[in-house]
């Protein structure tokens, strides 16, 4: 198989590929603004709790609320832990693309390098290297 065959036997499934990235990529995004809008509900309630526990007197005015419920902090671990998937996912993407440019780079300087091979004798191509060199 030459390198142009291999090189479009591996390009040629590179669009679904991205496509299925990308669309998991939109998934995650879907699942993370859902996780965060709920998260800021949940929080705003507790803080509307505690408003009204200070207001009731169930609550000392020096108190204060240090950190939110166990779940509005799961909550946001959860949201974190989709942002971190979804740094990944674009990560890898990219890498894929990257990969099949560096192959068209080879494939393009293999093809300029035969380019050259046929249309100058082989005498100047040497001449050429030595002068490189020199």
């Amino acid at each position: 198989m030459s390198f142009l065959e291999d090189f479009q036997a591996n390009l040629e499934p590179l669009p679904n590929i991205l496509q299925r990235k990308y669309a998991l990529l939109r998934d995650l995004d879907k699942s993370l603004q859902d996780i965060q809008r709920k998260n800021e509900l949940h929080c705003l309630q507790e803080i509307e709790e505690f408003k009204e526990g200070v207001k009731s007197g169930n609550i000392g005015p020096g108190a204060s609320l240090n950190k939110f419920s166990e779940e509005a902090q799961d909550e946001q671990n959860h949201a974190i832990r989709i942002a971190d998937e979804k740094v990944a996912l674009a990560v890898q993407a990219y890498d894929l693309v990257d990969k099949h440019i560096q192959q068209l780079d080879q494939y393009l300087k293999k093809l300029e390098e035969q380019r050259r091979g046929r249309f100058l004798p082989p005498s100047q191509s040497y001449h050429i290297i030595l002068v490189i060199y020199v």
